[in-house]
Formats: structure tokens, C-alpha cells, sequence
């Protein structure tokens, strides 16, 4: 699991929301840790958003205001939900047992926890420039196991996968800001916008990637390591890694959009 479709909703008439999850994916939602991922992501996009806001509006607006609005777009409860009702569309029932028996216990149980612990720890940003220059002291210290991790990027599409997400998600963002006045983007411009930041962002997200995975998977020996790696490139390890990419990267193209109609009304509402 770095971050398939097949539906099947039961109406549940005491069910507080509109759908209800099945013991199963529910399981396994617990087992990956998601809703402390969801929190770190949550933490995350109220931090970004509120530097946007400093970036698009400048000094004069209610910053107070704003962050009541940023924490509306980022609510716990409404990213919790989008993720367990997601999980169960993006994976099968059959998958999702696969899933739940390799991460409920022994290896898979440990690699969850230390993938959350180090997915919270390197939202910050001294330890994401460590576990960087970390993943780049390996390439000649430990070069056995740097090569592990590298070509289970590649196998897994991880750059790929998240360059499309980072992609959607920042054309949803400029997208809506282009209701604006001053910024009359069409299609053309922003994909010109974005394709002039692909190497760049290409490049953050090996480095990112690494880091991540090289501090995460630190504790576990080469045999050890070796045998999640072997699991993560299996159909089933690669049906899970899909579902949880679509499901955040549909997280992040919702929130990017509404937060970008939040900085249009209140750029809108500070001309009139």
C-alpha cells in the first residue's frame, strides 16, 4: 500500500448515512490504519489551503472567516465518509479479503503501522528533507536495497499515479479560479501551466517517494521487505494500491476545487 470496480450497496434503513459498509471492507479500512491517514490528510489541506488563501488574497479579507470555510471543505467526518463508501466501490468484496488477510496479522499488520506512522511523520517538513537526503544516501550506501525500492515504484506506476493525481487535482484548482475575472484561463492555458511544471513535479515525487518508502520500510529486514514487495506486485496487492490511489486522488480533486470556489467568493465578495 502506497496511496477495480465493482459496487454492491445494501439499503440500510437504520444506517445514519447513505450507504453501509461491509464488515469486510470495514475490516480492512481498520486494518490499513485509513482514518489515521485521513487525519494526517486532513491536517494537511487545512495547512495548504490556508497558505493558498494568503497567496490569492493577499492581506485584505477575513482570515478568520476563511478558515472556517477551509475547515467546511476539509470536514473529518465528510473525507471519512468519501473514503469507506470509495473503498467499497473501487474493490471487490473478493479483493478486499485478499487485502484483510495479509494486513490483519504477522507481516502485513506490522507494515501497516509502520507505513501510517511514517505517512504522519513526514507531513512535516524536516523530516521529509531528512528521509529525502536519507532514500539519497542509500543509492550508494545500500544500493541492494535502494534497487528494491526503485523498481517496485516502476512496477507499482507510483509516479505515474500520483503525477495524474497531482495533475487533476491542480486543474480542478485552476479550473474553478478561472471564474475570476482576472484569471480568464481556458483549457489550453492551464494545460500549458501544468505541463510547465511537469519535470519539477516529476522529480518531487521520486524524491518524495523515495523518502517515504525507504524510512517507512527501514525496521524490516531484505527478507522481510521482500516478501511485501512481492505481495504489493501481485494482482491482488496491485487491485488494493489502485483503489486507495483513485480514492485519494478523488479526495484531493474535490477539495482542490472547492477551495478554489472558496477563494473566488471571497475575492468576489471583497469588490463589491
Amino acid at each position: 500500500m502506497c496511496v477495480i470496480w465493482r459496487s454492491l450497496f445494501f439499503w440500510c434503513l437504520l444506517a445514519p448515512a447513505s450507504f453501509c459498509q461491509t464488515d469486510i471492507h470495514d475490516e480492512l479500512y481498520d486494518a490499513l490504519y485509513l482514518q489515521k491517514i485521513i487525519k494526517t490528510l486532513h491536517n494537511e489541506g487545512i495547512e495548504h489551503a490556508i497558505e493558498s488563501g494568503k497567496v490569492y488574497l493577499g492581506q485584505d479579507y477575513d482570515a478568520d472567516s476563511f478558515e472556517n470555510a477551509v475547515k467546511k471543505i476539509y470536514n473529518l467526518k465528510m473525507m471519512d465518509n468519501f473514503t469507506r463508501k470509495s473503498l467499497i466501490q473501487k474493490l471487490s468484496k473478493e479483493k478486499a479479503e485478499v487485502a484483510l488477510k495479509f494486513f490483519s496479522k504477522g507481516l502485513g499488520a506490522r507494515v501497516a503501522l509502520l507505513e501510517t506512522s511514517a505517512r504522519s511523520a513526514i507531513s512535516y517538513k524536516e523530516v521529509e528533507a531528512a528521509a529525502v537526503q536519507m532514500a539519497k544516501d542509500a543509492k550508494s550506501e545500500d544500493t541492494a536495497r535502494y534497487s528494491m525500492l526503485e523498481q517496485n515504484i516502476k512496477d507499482l506506476e507510483l509516479v505515474e499515479l500520483n503525477m495524474t493525481g497531482a495533475f487533476s487535482a491542480q486543474y480542478a484548482f485552476l479550473s474553478n479560479l478561472s471564474a475570476l475575472d482576472e484569471m480568464p484561463l481556458g483549457n489550453d492555458d492551464i494545460v500549458t501551466l501544468l505541463l510547465e511544471s511537469e519535470e519539477e513535479m516529476r522529480q518531487d515525487i521520486v524524491d518524495w517517494l523515495m523518502g517515504f518508502t525507504h524510512m517507512a520500510y527501514t525496521p524490516l529486514s531484505d527478507e522481510e521487505l521482500k516478501a511485501y514487495l512481492t505481495f504489493l506486485t501481485s494482482a491482488d496487492g496491485k487491485a488494493l494500491n489502485l483503489a486507495l490511489f483513485h480514492i485519494f486522488n478523488g479526495l484531493s480533486i474535490q477539495t482542490s476545487g472547492d477551495l478554489a470556489d472558496v477563494i473566488v467568493s471571497f475575492r468576489k465578495a471583497r469588490e463589491l
